[in-house]
């Protein structure tokens, strides 16, 4: 059996929206010069110019987490032979390869997310799954992955 995990779009939408407003205000900020003091223009240009960039990078992960979802791409697939991630790069672990796995809670300036580590006998192996951006209660899908890790072993 199967278990597919959708994007929650929601999340993701909301996510290009706030990348995209902060992208327009950066781009006003660099072309007015009326908006940035004067004595320190070119340090605030700099400032303003690494953020746009991570901003972009930022923009350009969600929108492929975007167009995944518009294309009914599971994000998370679960089945006998183990866990495959589509979130970010696609990533398969078996469950001959999972020691176990943990919810982890990370303190961010944009609030507290919640990450699903999967730990591998070999770590070079492990995966971290982002429940923000999934369709499934972060408890809820650390249970089936004990479940099915524990019926595999």
């Amino acid at each position: 059996m199967t278990i597919k995990i959708k994007f929650k779009k929601s999340e993701i939408f909301a996510n290009l929206l706030l990348n995209f407003a902060g992208l327009c205000i950066g781009c006003i900020m660099i072309f007015h010069n009326h908006t940035v003091a004067s004595g320190k223009s070119l340090m605030i240009k700099v400032i303003v110019f690494a953020a746009l960039t991570a901003l972009i990078f930022n923009l350009l992960v969600y929108m492929r987490r975007f167009i995944k979802s518009l294309n009914n791409v599971a994000a998370l697939e679960i089945d006998d032979s183990g866990i495959c991630s589509n979130i970010s790069k696609q990533k398969s672990l078996g469950w001959n390869e999972i020691s176990y796995c943990t919810i982890k809670s990370v303190q961010m300036s944009s609030g507290r997310h919640s990450k699903i580590l999967v730990y591998s006998y070999d770590p070079s192996l492990s995966m971290t799954i982002d429940t923000d951006v999934l369709d499934i209660d972060k408890n809820e899908l650390l249970d089936i992955l004990n479940q099915k890790n524990d019926l595999n072993r």
